[in-house]
């Protein structure tokens, strides 16, 4: 299970709409310990302070690229629900992240994740989104 604080709309992109804040986010992600290759599934949750929620689901591998380090790749879809927040263009979003974390005693991990959430042209609108996230991650089992 990875929690993660950070902020929505990281390059403070401005859409037809005017909105250019960068709200504060919470993200809670699940990722399975199943691997079928390297590769598990994902669940996850963001929310942001201008009322925009974003559940998805997907696939990540984990990268070891020391015993400490771990790269985690991310791709997944979900549905978004706009509240007060940004416009993206459609309810159905994909979501591309990248993680890098240092893995402590425990297998605990507690590193920083950059994400983009956007629906990929697939309608006239698309803003897309930037994140940024400090995140720490506590192993299930």
């Amino acid at each position: 299970m990875s929690t993660g604080v950070g902020i929505f709309n990281m390059v403070g992109a401005v859409n037809d709409d005017g909105y250019n804040h960068t709200p504060a986010e919470l993200n809670l992600e699940y990722q399975s310990g199943t691997r079928f290759y390297g590769i598990g599934y994902m669940l996850g949750l963001l929310a942001n302070t201008d009322g925009g929620v974003d559940g998805y689901g997907g696939l990540y591998a984990n990268i070891a690229l020391s015993p400490h380090w771990i790269l985690t790749p991310e791709a997944g879809i979900g549905g978004y629900r706009q509240g007060q927040s940004k416009n993206m263009g459609s309810t159905f979003l994909f979501r591309l992240e990248l993680g890098l974390a240092y893995q402590l005693p425990g297998k605990q991990r507690i590193g920083i994740k950059i994400a983009h959430l956007s629906n990929a042209d697939l309608y006239r609108r698309n803003p897309g989104e930037n994140e940024l996230l400090i995140t720490y991650s506590l192993p299930l089992n």
